[in-house]
């Protein structure tokens, strides 16, 4: 019983820094990216809603799994500063075949 509050309290706080790290990417000199826009934006509802739901208590019960894929994502969102697209980004010479 522990370990699922300790795991409540560690997805709030990942999603709660996943949402804000989100809204606070500045595109710089950059084109707007319409679907970048539209993912980022649904990525900071879900990671909103998942955090009032549990500060709420609407969530009592979590999956292990699922707060370490939500720990994976804020990483990569900043290790990415941010930007959505780097998740789609092609790597390596086989983009330019």
């Amino acid at each position: 019983m522990i370990i699922n509050i300790v795991l409540l309290n560690i997805n709030a706080i990942v999603c709660f820094l996943t949402a804000l790290r989100l809204m606070t990417f500045q595109r710089k000199d950059s084109d707007h990216n319409w679907i970048g826009s539209v993912f980022a934006y649904v990525l900071i509802v879900a990671c909103a809603a998942v955090t009032i739901r549990i500060i709420t208590g609407d969530s009592v019960k979590i999956n292990p799994a699922e707060t370490f894929i939500n720990i994976t994502l804020c990483i990569s969102l900043f290790l990415s500063r941010g930007n959505v697209m780097h998740f789609f980004k092609r790597g390596g010479s086989r983009a330019n075949q």
